[in-house]
């Protein structure tokens, strides 16, 4: 079987750009797995303006003749034109069609355009949804699809053990409306007054940025590091200077910056929206609070400080549960979709 499979030549299609954290950091991770199984692998990135995406359509028509799977990533808004542009050309060149949806968003824009939905993944060969959460949502339209998580590389090494619990926190996620950064501001803001040597650390860049710079520069919140984006590799370097990490999303799906908090050997925190719930148990590997509610959200960081030796079971049985997300454990389910 394997024989076969390493005849095959996989084309990733998204909207990528290197070392950019969410959908391109899955993108990278199977890129790099597959080749070192044997895969013939390559990246095609959708990623820029009306005009660009336009030429990117006949460069597929063009490049796309030399691969046997279009491996296709998309999500909600305009996350979608990965999907539309992959699968016509797909069809046009008779390729297997593959697609990972992406995103916590599925089902407000299935419910907004699901004539555009339904009439494009229902052409793919197989669509791989990450959560139970998004299987919901695939079902309600009776479209098909397979379950397989994220990806997270295992590695030992990255996982450091805390003999003790301190208030130094980290977020990771983009300055957008949808991560709802003034709560885990606020949340901080209020944990401070109880732990004034707390710190927080805030990964990643995106439109709102300069609005949370000044907001905090308002409120007197103080020890909050603005840190923009950090590429892949050094985002463990960040992981260790932290105890927990804290995610407030409005809308998500399966974060990857979680799995990397539970592989650093953080606590998560997050609000309990989407695919969330289906890798964070509340008390049993992680903290989950109401979306919008940052005095619960304080209330979670101060019970975490206060327990400690519930806090490090927490942290380490989030460790243990990285296993079904390894490309060990997943690996012979893409094998089977791609063969």
């Amino acid at each position: 079987m394997i024989k076969l499979l390493n005849m095959k030549k996989i084309l990733f299609i998204a909207n990528y750009r290197p070392a950019s954290g969410g959908i391109s950091t899955q993108v990278d991770m199977l890129n790099k797995m597959l080749q070192r199984e044997g895969f013939y692998t390559s990246i095609l990135s959708l990623k820029g303006n009306v005009w660009y995406r336009f030429k990117a359509f006949f460069r597929l028509l063009w490049i796309g003749k030399r691969y046997n799977v279009f491996h296709i990533h998309a999500c909600s808004g305009r996350g979608f034109l990965p999907a539309v542009i992959g699968i016509l050309v797909g069809k046009m060149l008779r390729r297997k069609i593959i697609l990972t949806y992406h995103g916590g968003g599925a089902r407000a824009f299935f419910k907004k355009r699901s004539w555009l939905v339904e009439f494009f993944l229902n052409k793919t060969h197989t669509n791989i949804v990450l959560s139970g959460f998004l299987k919901e949502v695939f079902d309600q339209y009776s479209i098909p699809c397979t379950i397989i998580p994220n990806i997270v590389e295992l590695n030992t090494s990255l996982f450091v053990e805390r003999k003790e619990i301190h208030p130094n926190f980290i977020g990771i996620r983009s300055f957008t409306p949808t991560y709802n950064i003034p709560c885990t501001l606020n949340a901080f803001k209020a944990v401070k007054n109880k732990y004034p040597d707390a710190t927080l650390m805030l990964l990643g860049d995106g439109p709102l940025r300069e609005s949370m710079e000044q907001y905090v520069k308002e409120q007197s919140i103080k020890d909050v590091s603005f840190i923009g984006v950090v590429p892949n590799v050094k985002i463990y370097d960040y992981l260790n200077k932290a105890d927990i990490m804290l995610s407030s999303p409005l809308i998500d799906n399966m974060p990857v910056s979680l799995l990397e908090g539970f592989n650093a050997g953080t606590l998560v925190i997050s609000s309990r929206v989407g695919g969330v719930p289906y890798m964070i148990e509340d008390g049993v590997n992680g903290l989950l609070f109401e979306s919008r509610n940052s005095d619960e959200m304080a209330s979670k960081m101060i019970e975490a400080l206060e327990n400690q030796e519930w806090t490090k079971k927490m942290i380490s049985t989030a460790h243990d549960n990285l296993k079904m997300y390894s490309w060990e454990h997943n690996r012979n389910k893409y094998f089977e979709i791609y063969q």
